[in-house]
């Protein structure tokens, strides 16, 4: 499908950020009949994001461009139990208030691409964005209330056949069960901002396609009601390789972690053949401009 109705689909479409779309003619339906609300996440992993995050960065940009609403969810919550997803081993656990810590210089990113609420409080009346931390209602919930309440809408079978968790088992490295709850906390987490704040959409990379998924199943279970999640591609440079790192690490967007030069000089030093991609995806530039 690529005829869409919806200047976001047709944004997303044209400009290669399209990959993986639950229900595409009725989201397209949807956003070309108003504004809604959908959301990105991001785990407080570090201090900063970095260049790979700024595809959805983007995507979330392009949400709030063509009328609808963005909220930019921090994970503190599940940072703390940490994402399989593209993963060969465990993530370092974090205490809380590196997680806070990281939060708050993570959060100095978006405002250059985002326009936010001053106040931070959700108005359903414009499409100015929040951020929302996901510890807010993930730390009080009650274990056995919540596997009874929601654990029990998950398969097993289904959860093994997620790629995230497959790949690890077909190397036979280890999964412990902590992150084997990521799944469930994230897909409860979808739940959680439909009805908080009527949030219909989650966006995000192609490796979260799996989390995504099984937020969307929660909800039709739990409330009988339909949500949509898209994906973008991963982004690689045309020898192949994964876009955002260099030979002195990532490619950070805080400039505390990596100073404003080297972040120049990256990009200025893209490949010829990666240019147009790299416009299109990165830059708010016209289409024929590119």
């Amino acid at each position: 499908m690529t005829d869409f109705k919806s200047k976001f689909l047709q944004t997303m479409n044209e400009r290669g950020f399209l990959y993986q779309c639950t229900n595409l003619e009725e989201l397209d339906k949807k956003l070309a009949s108003g504004s809604i609300t959908g959301y990105v996440g991001y785990d407080a992993t570090a201090k900063s994001l970095h260049v790979g995050n700024l595809v959805t960065i983007m995507m979330a940009k392009w949400f709030q461009e063509t009328g609808n609403k963005p909220i930019i969810l921090m994970g503190g919550g599940t940072t703390k139990l940490g994402d399989p997803s593209g993963r060969d081993e465990s993530r370092q656990l974090l205490t809380g208030e590196q997680i806070q810590d990281n939060i708050d210089n993570i959060k100095t990113a978006f405002s250059s691409y985002i326009d936010f609420e001053e106040d931070n409080e959700f108005n359903k009346d414009n499409n100015k964005a929040i951020i929302v931390n996901n510890d807010d209602w993930l730390k009080n919930l009650n274990y056995i209330e919540f596997l009874r309440d929601y654990g029990r809408h998950f398969s097993i079978n289904r959860m093994l056949s997620m790629e995230s968790v497959k790949q690890r088992l077909d190397r036979e490295q280890s999964l412990s069960f902590l992150e084997f709850n990521y799944m469930i906390v994230q897909g409860y987490d979808f739940l959680e901002l439909k009805n908080k704040f009527d949030c219909q959409l989650q966006f995000s990379g192609s490796d979260q396609w799996g989390n995504i998924v099984n937020g969307i199943e929660l909800t039709r279970r739990v409330n009988s009601e339909e949500l949509y999640g898209l994906t973008a591609p991963l982004i690689t440079k045309s020898d192949g390789k994964k876009m955002g790192k260099s030979v002195s690490g990532a490619i950070w967007l805080n400039d505390a972690m990596l100073p404003s030069y080297d972040y120049y000089q990256f990009w200025r030093n893209t490949d010829d053949a990666d240019v147009e991609k790299m416009l299109k995806t990165f830059t708010c530039l016209p289409m024929d401009k590119v």
